[in-house]
């Protein structure tokens, strides 16, 4: 059996250098990523395999239980934290485990053992199965001193606007202090693709390539800037 992959969040450099050094003096684990908020972590997840999670609670920004909360189908999670007050909202999340700082290796061990009861190996999945998964993704945005989750198979299309962005969805437009940059880097470059620089559109949303002009299936018709153009007639040539 190939070792497990594992990431790290949290945003204490001593949490990352104890994991680090556990999960390295087990053969049957491998650390993949560091990572020291939720952001960043689920843009790594939404784009490469991860068996185990262990995920801190208490982080600026969004936190773990944010970040839970935010996944569709998310790794074993293995919660670690120093506040023991948060060990029942966290099974509610179905998590394996919950290590409370500090934590010796020999507890370490034993939520590694939980792990591997739970541990399924993943199954190939269909093209179909992959449009679904993408489907229940989420995008975290920024938006009125907060932040909320969007799913992104409701996303047609993105907007820089300013200092802000509009995410246009099938329900509303939401106004978000995100950056173009910080969403894209949560979207699945299969299935979004920015068309100019102030424009990312959901590729299943495009009914027509024509010129320096994509048609949308809702009537909206926005413009293609030269430096993406080409990327764009490859990909609808390549479905063709």
């Amino acid at each position: 059996m190939e070792s497990l992959r594992c990431i790290i969040v949290d945003d204490e450099e001593g949490a990352h250098l104890v994991l680090g050094h556990y999960i390295k003096g087990t053969s049957s684990l491998a650390l993949t990523g560091n990572f020291y908020n939720a952001v960043d972590a689920m843009d790594f997840i939404f784009k490469n395999p991860v068996d185990v999670l262990f995920l801190d609670i208490n982080m600026p920004g969004l936190s773990g239980m944010e970040m839970l909360e935010a996944m569709s189908n998310p790794p074993l999670i293995v919660l670690t934290t120093a506040y023991t007050q948060y060990a029942l909202e966290g099974y509610k999340y179905q998590v394996v485990d919950y290590l409370v700082k500090p934590f010796e290796f020999a507890k370490f061990m034993a939520a590694i053992d939980k792990v591997f009861a739970r541990y399924k190996p993943p199954v190939a999945s269909n093209t179909a199965s992959t449009i679904g998964q993408m489907a229940n993704n989420s995008l975290m945005l920024k938006v009125d001193g907060g932040i909320i989750r969007i799913i992104t198979g409701s996303i047609s299309h993105i907007q820089s606007y300013g200092n802000y962005v509009k995410v246009f969805t099938d329900e509303k437009m939401y106004l978000s202090a995100s950056t173009t940059i910080e969403i894209e880097q949560q979207l699945d470059k299969r299935y979004f693709k920015r068309i100019h620089r102030s424009y990312i559109v959901a590729l299943a949303r495009i009914q027509q390539l024509e010129g320096t002009q994509v048609h949308l299936e809702n009537g909206l018709i926005l413009p293609v800037g030269k430096t993406y153009k080409r990327e764009l007639q490859e990909h609808f040539m390549s479905k063709n």
